[in-house]
């Protein structure tokens, strides 16, 4: 089993954020909220950029009708205009301050140095409980250092918070794996292919599962499944001989 990754974005927010003061009337805006410009980059989806601002992936809908857009992954070096309520922008002031203690852990995390990164996720998250990176970055970094029950606390709040996510539910099922849970790591492998049919990295480990639970006609269509997304990597050659071994 691989652990989850590190969540290596990092938030600097003065290279994305421009603003002006929104003029009364404008598509709704009022006369006190803000307007705040943002370049698309490449692979960049609203969800991702309503997250961001608003800490609400919910509100790229409202992106999308705010910009008269038609697709929710817009093209890179677009220009997205994002209204900012006065409680918006609080908000985006207290993720700002948190942004600095969560680029030091991922820092910190990438180097080795897990301890040290714990401390500045915590830290991060005690300026903004709702920051869901730096939730889930202490949750991974936790992984590393083998305290999955830690760990599984933390994914457990990052999926009831953001629970179409499939790489969150990865880890929530690879934090169950390494307790042995089984069943519950199964179950988490299966919302993220259900989410993802091709999460290749899913697929496999419910195979592990099922074997691991002694379910061989489950594991047997898994390993199957496995090998119709991945024909031809060094998973594919374990997967064929896992499930040779189970015929």
């Amino acid at each position: 089993m691989r652990s989850a990754a590190i969540y290596s974005r990092l938030w600097l927010l003065s290279t994305f954020l421009l603003f002006s003061w929104g003029c009364g009337g404008q598509r709704g805006v009022g006369p006190e909220d803000r307007i705040y410009s943002h370049s698309v980059k490449p692979g960049e989806t609203l969800a991702e950029i309503a997250d961001e601002y608003y800490g609400d992936p919910s509100r790229a809908r409202s992106l999308m009708s705010f910009n008269e857009l038609s697709e929710e992954v817009p093209t890179p070096g677009t220009v997205i205009r994002i209204p900012m309520s006065t409680e918006d922008v609080a908000h985006l002031r207290v993720r700002e301050r948190a942004r600095e203690p969560y680029n030091r852990g991922l820092v910190l995390a990438e180097n080795g140095s897990y301890l040290d990164a714990i401390q500045q996720f915590q830290t991060s998250l005690s300026i903004d409980p709702q920051f869901i990176d730096a939730r889930y970055n202490l949750g991974v970094t936790f992984q590393k250092l083998k305290s999955y029950e830690k760990a599984l606390g933390e994914f457990k709040t990052v999926v009831r918070k953001r629970p179409d996510v499939p790489e969150y539910h990865f880890a929530l099922g690879n934090s169950y794996f390494y307790l042995g849970r089984y069943d519950d790591a199964a179950d988490a492998f299966e919302d993220v292919v259900e989410r993802d049919p091709y999460y290749r990295k899913a697929q496999y480990s419910l195979a592990v599962c099922y074997e691991k639970m002694g379910e061989k006609t489950k594991a047997k269509r898994a390993w199957q499944r496995y090998l119709e997304i991945d024909t031809g990597s060094a998973w594919a050659t374990e997967a064929r001989k896992r499930l040779s071994a189970l015929e």
